[in-house]
C-alpha cells in the first residue's frame, strides 16, 4: 500500500501543476478598464494568466497583456492624450500639417463621387469618428511586440485571440495569426463610430455584434482546465418606439451569453454603472472598480485554482519578452490601391533622400499625406524583416472621391440664415491639382469662390493657386431690428471682384508663409446721411487696386468655431495702390465725380490661444493690432469701409459697427469657458478695443478728421451656451454692445458663420 501513496502524490502534484487557466474578456467601451484591475488582482494572489480571449476593449486590453504591458502601464497608456485623440480621432497638434489645409468653410453635409470602370458612384461618410490617429497608434503599439513573436498570436508571452465580425457572412472571425495591431483595430471597430478595416476583402467590425463574450472560443482554441470571465456588459435593452439608436444597437448587436458555466470556470461582473463608450476619463476610477470587484471572487478562484505563479515569476517572464523587441523603423515602402505615378508621389513625400525612416519621421510625413486633400486614408501595417533588422511598411491607401459637394451654412433666430454649397475636383498624380468652387447665400452675404491650387512635393514642397471671388455684403436687408427712426439700419452695399492669387510654403508642421497678390475691384454703395428717403439714389465709390503682401500664419485650433484649444497666430504685411472714383448720390453734399490716387502700407498682427487650466476650465486670450498709412478716401463712410475692422466674434462679423474700425488700433479679449465635457461649454467673451484715433464725420461735404490720440475705449462682450455636435456647433448667445443704439442681441445658431477672403483683408 505504501508503494502506491507515493506515485499517487505525484499524480495529484503534477496535475495541478499543469492545470491551465484561461482568461475571458468583454467588450464594453470605456467600462472594459476594469478588466485591468481584475488583471492586477489575479496578478497580485499568484493567479495564472495561460490564456486570453478578448473582444473589443478586451481585445484591446488582452493584447496589450499579451505582448508584456503591466496593469499598471496599460492604466497609464488609456490617460495619456495620446490614447484620448485617438479615441476622439484627434491629431496631436505637433502633426497638424495647416499647409495643407484649405480655407475653412462652412460645410456641414458630404458626399463624393468615385469612378470604376468610368461609371459614377456616390460615396457618402459611415463613421463619425475620423481613424487616421487610431490606425497608425494600434501599429506603433503592437508592431514590436508581434515581431517578436513572430506574427503567431500562439508565441506572445500569452497565447491570445481576439474577435472581429465579418458583417457579410455574419459570423465572428478569430485573429490567431498575422499583425496584431490590425486583430485589435478590427475586433474594436463600433459601427457608424470607427471605420472598418478590411481583410481578404471583406470589412471587419467589432466582435460584439456576434460574440461580446468569447468563453466559448476560449474553449475552442485553448480548452483549459479553468476559465476566468471579466464581464462589464449587458445585453441590450428591447428597443422602445421612439430611441432610434436603441432600435439600431438592438439591429446590430446579437444576444450574448455572459456567464461561464460553472462546470469550466467563473465570472467576475463589474457594473461600471452610467459610463460612456467613450469616456476614458474615468480609466483609474474604473479600473479599480474592477480590482475591488475581483478580490470578492478570489477565494472561490483560488478553492478551485490550486496552481500558482509568483509574482517575481511573472515579472521574469515578462521582462524576458519584451527584451530585445525590434526597433520600428522602415526601409522597404510597399504601396497599394494607386497607380505608379501616385505612388511616386507618396514615396517621395515620405521617404525624401533617406534610406531607412524612423517611425518619427514616418508619422510625421504620414500626417502631412492624410491632411492632404487627395488622399480619404492610408491603413499603414508594419511587417519585421529579420535579416534587414527592420520593417517593411505596407501602406494601403484610398483616395478621396475625384469630385466632392458639400452643404451647409447657418441656420438662426436672425437675419444671419445663411446656405452654402461647394463642389471639388481632385487629380494625383506626380504633383497633385485641386480645383475648388463654392457659393454663399443669404440676406447678409452672398459669394462664388472659384481657384485652383497646384501642389508640387519638391524639396521644400510649395503650392500655387490661382482663383477668383465675388462678395456682396448688404448690411441693410440683414438688419433685423424694428424699423424707427431711433434705430435705422444703415444702407450699406459693399459688392467685391477680385483676382486671388497665392504661393504658399510650409515653415513647421503648425504654420505657412503665403505670398499673395491680388488684384480688386470693390464698389461701395452708400448714403452718407440716416434720414434719407425712398426717392433717394445713394452715392457710389469703385476702388480698384492691387493687394500685394506676405503673411505667415499658424493654427492648430481644434474647431473652426467656438475654439477651446491650440494657438492662432498671424503676422500681415501688405501694400495697396489703387484709384479712387466717387459717384455722388441724391444726398451728397459733393455733386460732381471725383478721382482720387491712394497707396498704403499695412502691419497686422493677431494672436488667438488657448490653455487648459483644469478638466472643465479653460482660459483663452486674443491680443490683435493694426497699423496702417492709410490716406482718407473722398469721405467719413468709404474711409471707415476701407479701413481694418475689429470684429472677433461670430456674431460682430455679421454687423456694421464703425467705430469699431480704425487704422491704428489695438484689441484685446479674454475668454473664461467653461467645459461641461469635450462637447458642451458654457463661453465668455469679453473684448477691449482701443483705437489710435477715432474717425469723425466733419459737417463740410462730410469729409473725415481725426480725433484725439486715445480719445475713447470701447468694449464689446458675448456669452454663449455651446454644443458642439458631429455635424456643427449649436450655440445660444447673448451679444452686448455698449456703444450701440440696440445693444443686446440674442441669438440661435446652428451651423458656421465662415466668410471667404476679401479684398482687403489684411
Amino acid at each position: 500500500m505504501r508503494f502506491l501513496v507515493f506515485p499517487l502524490l505525484l499524480l495529484i502534484t503534477l496535475s495541478i501543476n499543469a492545470q491551465r487557466v484561461g482568461l475571458v474578456l468583454s467588450g464594453g467601451g470605456a467600462k472594459g478598464l476594469a478588466h485591468i484591475g481584475v488583471i492586477k488582482a489575479l496578478e497580485e494572489h499568484g493567479i495564472p494568466i495561460d490564456y486570453i480571449t478578448g473582444t473589443s476593449m478586451g481585445a484591446i486590453i488582452g493584447g496589450l497583456y499579451a505582448i508584456g504591458y503591466t496593469p499598471e502601464q496599460m492604466l497609464e497608456e488609456f490617460l495619456t492624450e495620446n490614447f484620448y485623440n485617438w479615441s476622439k480621432g484627434i491629431i496631436p497638434e505637433k502633426y497638424q500639417y495647416y499647409y495643407k489645409q484649405p480655407d475653412p468653410n462652412s460645410g456641414i453635409f458630404n458626399f463624393g463621387i468615385s469612378f470604376k470602370d468610368r461609371k459614377p458612384q456616390p460615396r457618402v461618410q459611415s463613421y463619425i469618428i475620423p481613424t487616421h490617429q487610431m490606425d497608425v497608434a494600434f501599429m506603433e503599439v503592437f508592431s514590436s511586440g508581434i515581431a517578436k513573436a513572430n506574427y503567431n498570436f500562439d508565441s506572445l508571452m500569452v497565447p491570445f485571440r481576439a474577435v472581429a465580425t465579418d458583417i457579410y457572412r455574419n459570423k465572428p472571425y478569430i485573429f490567431k495569426e498575422g499583425d496584431l495591431g490590425t486583430a485589435i483595430r478590427a475586433s474594436m471597430t463600433f459601427p457608424f463610430y470607427f471605420r472598418p478595416v478590411t481583410i481578404d476583402g471583406y470589412p471587419l467590425f467589432d466582435g460584439g455584434i456576434v460574440n461580446n463574450f468569447p468563453w466559448n472560443i476560449m474553449v475552442e482554441e485553448f480548452n483549459p482546465d479553468f476559465i476566468i470571465g471579466s464581464n462589464v456588459s449587458k445585453n441590450v435593452p428591447p428597443p422602445i418606439e421612439t430611441d432610434f439608436l436603441l432600435q439600431l444597437e438592438n439591429m446590430i448587436v446579437s444576444t450574448t451569453d455572459y456567464t461561464v458555466p460553472d462546470s469550466l470556470g467563473i465570472t467576475i461582473t463589474v457594473d461600471a454603472g452610467d459610463v460612456s463608450l467613450l469616456d476614458f476619463s474615468k480609466a483609474a476610477l474604473i479600473m479599480e472598480l474592477g480590482y475591488q470587484n475581483a478580490l470578492l471572487y478570489i477565494d472561490s478562484i483560488k478553492a478551485r485554482v490550486k496552481r500558482r505563479e509568483n509574482h517575481s515569476d511573472i515579472i521574469f517572464k515578462r521582462l524576458e519578452y519584451v527584451k530585445n523587441y525590434p526597433e520600428l523603423k522602415f526601409r522597404a515602402i510597399n504601396i497599394s490601391g494607386l497607380k505608379e505615378n501616385q505612388k511616386n508621389y507618396i514615396e517621395r513625400t515620405i521617404r525624401k533622400k533617406a534610406s531607412v525612416i524612423s517611425y518619427e519621421r514616418f508619422k510625421n510625413e504620414y500626417f502631412k499625406l492624410v491632411a492632404d486633400k487627395y488622399i480619404d486614408r492610408i491603413y499603414p501595417n508594419a511587417t519585421y524583416n529579420k535579416d534587414a533588422d527592420n520593417f517593411d511598411l505596407d501602406l494601403e491607401i484610398q483616395k478621396e472621391p475625384k469630385i466632392n459637394f458639400s452643404f451647409g451654412g447657418n441656420v438662426s433666430s436672425s437675419s444671419m440664415n445663411q446656405g452654402f454649397f461647394s463642389a471639388d475636383f481632385k487629380h494625383l498624380s506626380n504633383s497633385s491639382t485641386f480645383i475648388s468652387s463654392n457659393t454663399y447665400f443669404g440676406r447678409l452675404y452672398s459669394s462664388l469662390n472659384v481657384s485652383v491650387r497646384k501642389d508640387f512635393p519638391t524639396q521644400l514642397p510649395f503650392f500655387i493657386q490661382i482663383g477668383g471671388i465675388l462678395n456682396r455684403f448688404d448690411y441693410f436687408k440683414s438688419n433685423d431690428a424694428p424699423f424707427f427712426e431711433d434705430l435705422k439700419p444703415s444702407y450699406l452695399i459693399i459688392k467685391e471682384t477680385f483676382n486671388n492669387n497665392i504661393i504658399g510654403f510650409p515653415v513647421t508642421n503648425n504654420s505657412r508663409l503665403l505670398l499673395f497678390l491680388k488684384i480688386v475691384s470693390n464698389d461701395y454703395e452708400y448714403y452718407q446721411v440716416d434720414d434719407y428717403r425712398q426717392d433717394d439714389f445713394p452715392d457710389h465709390t469703385f476702388f480698384s487696386f492691387t493687394n500685394a503682401g506676405i503673411t505667415i500664419e499658424k493654427n492648430t485650433h481644434n474647431r473652426k468655431m467656438y475654439p477651446t484649444k491650440g494657438k492662432k497666430q498671424q503676422l500681415t504685411i501688405s501694400y495697396i495702390d489703387g484709384i479712387e472714383r466717387h459717384k455722388p448720390g441724391s444726398t451728397s453734399q459733393i455733386l460732381h465725380q471725383e478721382k482720387d490716387y491712394h497707396k498704403w502700407l499695412s502691419y497686422s498682427v493677431r494672436s488667438e490661444n488657448y490653455y487648459k487650466l483644469s478638466s472643465h476650465f479653460t482660459i483663452g486670450y486674443l491680443i490683435e493690432a493694426v497699423y496702417s498709412n492709410k490716406p482718407f478716401f473722398n469721405n467719413y463712410t468709404v474711409s471707415i469701409l476701407t479701413n481694418p475692422s475689429f470684429s472677433p466674434s461670430p456674431h460682430s462679423k455679421t454687423l456694421f459697427l464703425p467705430e469699431f474700425y480704425a487704422n491704428k488700433y489695438v484689441g484685446f479679449g479674454l475668454f473664461p469657458i467653461i467645459e461641461f465635457n469635450s462637447d458642451i461649454s458654457l463661453r465668455n467673451e469679453i473684448y477691449v478695443y482701443q483705437p489710435y484715433q477715432i474717425l469723425k464725420k466733419g459737417e463740410q461735404f462730410f469729409k473725415p478728421f481725426y480725433g484725439e490720440p486715445y480719445e475713447k475705449l470701447f468694449l464689446m462682450s458675448a456669452t454663449s451656451l455651446v454644443y458642439q455636435t458631429p455635424l456643427g456647433p449649436i450655440s445660444f448667445a447673448a451679444n452686448y454692445y455698449p456703444s450701440q443704439k440696440k445693444p443686446l442681441y440674442l441669438v440661435f445658431n446652428f451651423g458656421y458663420i465662415l466668410f471667404n477672403r476679401k479684398g482687403l483683408e489684411y
